[in-house]
């Protein structure tokens, strides 16, 4: 048998509905459940925080990008903890959450803006697609997989 899927849309009508789901039961699997547990990935990799990083990743965690790096939990703390600049904002955009038994599919488009050490702020936006597993009554990030977009003015140089 084949698992049907949840699928939801984040959208700014759901925020409400959000918050108000947040304290559900184990046996309730809810793409609200997703999207709160991606902001919390994204505010730890914006306060450059690897301990909250890391209990939100399963111990196998794997980041990948379409150009083939790849990393493993260790790794990509390490990265996030070292990344040379400060994170000004970070955002998910266009967030589709799937969820398939005790499997969840999250995709979207992640947008950044950075302050390098000496420089303008930088904005960009990485395509994204994440994958979580429930284990123990809690979802965990197994998979992250990242595809860097053109930015504005480079298509407009084009």
């Amino acid at each position: 048998m084949v698992a049907q899927p949840n699928h939801h849309k984040g959208t700014e009508d759901t925020k409400a509905a959000q918050r108000k789901n947040l304290n559900m039961t184990d046996s309730t699997y809810n793409a609200e459940d997703i999207l709160q547990i991606e902001r919390e990935i994204m505010a730890a990799i914006k306060d450059k925080d690897s301990a909250v990083l890391g209990s939100l990743l399963a111990d196998e965690f794997v980041y990948r990008t379409h150009f083939g790096a790849e990393a493993d939990k260790a790794e990509f703390l390490k990265s996030v903890a070292s990344f040379p600049m400060k994170i000004l904002s970070l955002r998910g955009e266009e967030l589709n959450v799937d969820i398939f038994g005790e499997t969840s599919v999250l995709t979207g488009v992640q947008i950044a803006e950075a302050l390098p050490p000496e420089g303008e702020a930088e904005e960009s936006a990485v395509a994204f697609t994440d994958v979580f597993v429930r284990r123990d009554g809690r979802w965990l990030m197994v998979l992250a997989y990242g595809v860097e977009l053109p930015s504005e003015s480079a298509s407009l140089d084009a």
